[in-house]
């Protein structure tokens, strides 16, 4: 029998149906004042897409309960013991997490280019191997020009919602589609009026799509590292 992780929270812990993953026992396994919620699993079962959105039910279901993290879908431990040395290991910074993420909910903004970048062409009278070079500096020079301005999409983001940074995690230009993938935590019980201030500020920005998703877990500060 194995522990397929679901979220780690504080002891004690809350009161919760003890239905798991499929109908399988839910399970906790307490390591001093911290604790792993998962699900009693055999190792010869194999995991489907449903479990991934049932998964992700059960995580909420544990967030509404108490303060929690959640854990990347299909974490398992193959003993209780081997749970406990994990959350034993990085209890300082559990606890650090567990603080930040109390009494918030994530929401997810996705800013998407209007307008792919095309290939750049470069008319020169130069040869060959001068004409690939200025056609590479330009690249640079533009992809450059798109990362400044999806970091002004975030400063603007940042400081229209006044949110402390520390509450923010974003990546830019991930991709040739993506401008800005960006998390904020946001106190529950004001998630949909700051959901839709946050729709409000992307909207203002004309050469993004704005794409909003949450409020749901802290998936994205759950990470210690």
């Amino acid at each position: 029998m194995t522990l397929l992780a679901h979220a780690i929270a504080a002891s004690p812990p809350a009161t919760l149906s003890q239905e798991g993953l499929r109908g399988r026992p839910l399970a906790w396994s307490e390591a001093g004042d911290l604790g792993l919620w998962s699900t009693e699993w055999a190792p010869d079962i194999k995991l489907e897409r449903p479990d991934a959105l049932e998964h992700h039910r059960l995580v909420e279901r544990i967030c509404a309960a108490q303060p929690c993290l959640p854990v990347r879908f299909g974490t398992a431990f193959a003993t209780s013991d081997d749970a406990r040395a994990s959350l034993d290991k990085r209890a300082a910074a559990l606890h650090a997490a567990l603080t930040r993420v109390a009494g918030k909910t994530e929401l997810a903004l996705t800013l998407l280019w209007r307008d792919s970048p095309g290939p750049l062409l470069i008319k020169s009278a130069a040869g060959p191997g001068r004409q690939y070079m200025e056609a590479r500096r330009a690249e640079f020079a533009a992809r450059e020009a798109r990362r400044a301005r999806a970091e002004t999409m975030v400063d603007r983001v940042v400081a229209e919602l006044a949110i402390d940074r520390q509450l923010v995690w974003h990546e830019t230009c991930t991709s040739d589609n993506v401008a800005v993938s960006l998390a904020v935590l946001v106190p529950t019980e004001r998630a949909a009026e700051r959901k839709a201030e946050l729709e409000r500020v992307a909207a203002r920005f004309p050469d993004v799509i704005p794409v909003l998703n949450g409020p749901w877990p802290p998936y994205t500060f759950a990470r210690t590292e």
